[in-house]
């Protein structure tokens, strides 16, 4: 909860000074839409999140616990250097089960309508309407490909899981901030960037005006592989 809640803040803060995607034509979220969101956040997203935390548990080093011995600088160095690798093949490979599991969403008009249509009731999204979705569109799109994901993954340290979580949560609201930002999608080793994979907000807000492009959630890799990916600059 804290998580989600400091990252909507931060960019709510953030956007008093970046501009939106598209400015004045952009539709902003009324009393009522911010009221059913944190509703809506409080009462599923939220209880999915811990369905997901005890999922991708697994993941964690049995013996990851931090000694005495470890200064501040150990912690943040040699943890965070090795969650680098980890990370990114992590991601790599939730994003190809997140691709299918979304690409589906959408293509099965059962689902779209009963199951994911939700979250594209925001055309332009924003921090908070990140949240918009149901309960099932949820498990779907993020806590199966999580499951997937750590099932083939190797393990993280206490503090690297939590690097993890945290990295989800702020890359999650990133991509549907709305903001014109420079910003990529991976973040913690920003070489990566040069490899034209990562992914802007404005590639996903293309997604919600076009919704037969840009399917995957962290890199581009299997969209431009399956041919659904499209620039949104």
């Amino acid at each position: 909860m804290v998580r989600i809640f400091a990252m909507i803040s931060w960019f709510h803060w953030v956007s008093t000074f970046k501009p939106f995607l598209y400015g004045a034509r952009r539709k902003h979220l009324k009393n009522e839409d911010k009221t059913r969101i944190l509703y809506r956040i409080f009462w599923i997203i939220i209880p999915i999140e811990c369905i997901s935390y005890c999922t991708a548990a697994n993941l964690i080093e049995q013996s990851s616990t931090i000694s005495e011995e470890e200064t501040l600088m150990t912690i943040w160095l040699v943890h965070f250097a090795e969650f680098i690798p980890k990370s990114l093949v992590f991601e790599v490979v939730f994003d190809f089960f997140h691709y299918l599991a979304h690409r589906v969403l959408h293509n099965v008009p059962w689902l779209y309508q009963n199951v994911h249509k939700r979250h594209h009731w925001h055309l332009h999204p924003s921090a908070l309407s990140t949240y918009e979705q149901d309960g099932i569109d949820l498990l779907i799109s993020t806590t199966l490909p999580l499951t997937l994901t750590s099932m083939l993954s190797f393990p993280f340290s206490r503090i690297q899981f939590e690097f993890l979580l945290a990295y989800k949560t702020f890359i999650e609201i990133a991509g549907h901030c709305g903001l014109e930002l420079k910003g990529y999608s991976f973040p913690q080793f920003p070489p990566v960037n040069s490899l034209s994979v990562c992914l802007h907000a404005n590639d996903h807000d293309l997604h919600h005006t076009h919704v037969k492009w840009n399917y995957a959630k962290r890199f581009a890799l299997w969209d431009k592989v399956f041919g659904t990916f499209r620039s949104s600059r």
